[in-house]
């Protein structure tokens, strides 16, 4: 069985940490990366922006979107009983990375859109760092004992029945463009966006060096304005988009996919037994 994490969010956002580091954590997982799939410069499907005399890497047909969709098909069909982490390996991938340290802000913020949670000891994982927060804004050290309390309710969950011997084959899909596209956003039983400011965006994005490189004005007149738009088409279109502040710590977000990977997994396993 194939549990699906969808990655997106604006450039220079954490997006391949975020990827990488899960496939990194979680043994077995597959990745693809979508910059993978860009078009040869001198492909004649590009774009090209008149004004800047330089093509639009920003819109899907920069893309050869059908053999991504080849890759990604061909890895579901050929790898579906290969690599498969049982589900008593990822709670402890999901433990050992949740106690690795104390994180000086809030894991779940009501604001973003979750999938519906099961009955079970990750919701009240998430339930219990929930319960710490104040309010929306206000920054938190997360108490030891919350933490220790936590794990110790997922370690029981995953010895309490046959998902011990039971897992799932992982696949992580990255790309600022994939929920975009229809069918790869119906693949992805979870979807993480995560998000920027202009300015975050832009002191992040103007210390890089890209292939080809950005031209004068590449990012006002093309990738904000780009990025603007496919965002608000995921926000209209595309369910159960998890929304993540790309400036948070980035230990914290991962603490915080790996816990509801755990839940994901859960559900899935629970609805095959049924």
């Amino acid at each position: 069985m194939w549990l699906i994490i969808g990655v997106s969010g604006a450039t220079c956002s954490g997006k391949s940490i975020l990827a990488t580091s899960l496939q990194k954590e979680l043994p077995g997982s597959s990745l693809i990366c979508q910059d993978d799939f860009f078009l040869p410069v001198d492909s004649e499907l590009h774009t090209t922006i008149p004004a800047l005399n330089h093509i639009n890497w920003e819109i899907i047909s920069s893309l050869d979107m059908e053999r991504m969709h080849a890759v990604t098909e061909n890895l579901l069909v050929s790898g579906s009983t290969k690599n498969v982490l049982p589900f008593s390996s990822l709670v402890e991938v999901a433990s050992r990375v949740t106690e690795s340290c104390l994180y000086a802000e809030s894991e779940i913020d009501k604001s973003v859109t979750v999938l519906n949670f099961n009955d079970g000891g990750c919701r009240e994982i998430l339930e219990d760092m929930d319960k710490s927060k104040p309010n929306q804004t206000q920054s938190i050290a997360t108490d030891e004992t919350t933490i220790d309390n936590a794990l110790s309710k997922v370690k029981i969950t995953n010895g309490c029945d046959d998902k011990q011997t039971s897992g799932v084959s992982i696949l992580i899909i990255e790309g600022f463009l994939i929920f975009n596209d229809k069918k790869l956003a119906d693949l992805c039983h979870r979807k993480y966006f995560l998000t920027l400011t202009k300015e975050q965006c832009w002191a992040r994005r103007h210390i890089r060096t890209y292939d080809p490189p950005d031209v004068p004005g590449y990012f006002d007149q093309c990738v904000w304005p780009e990025y603007e738009k496919h965002r608000d088409q995921v926000f209209k279109e595309v369910p159960n988009v998890i929304l993540i502040d790309g400036n948070r710590d980035k230990t914290s977000i991962m603490r915080q996919v790996l816990l509801e990977t755990v839940q994901t997994a859960r559900d899935l396993l629970e609805l095959q037994k049924t």
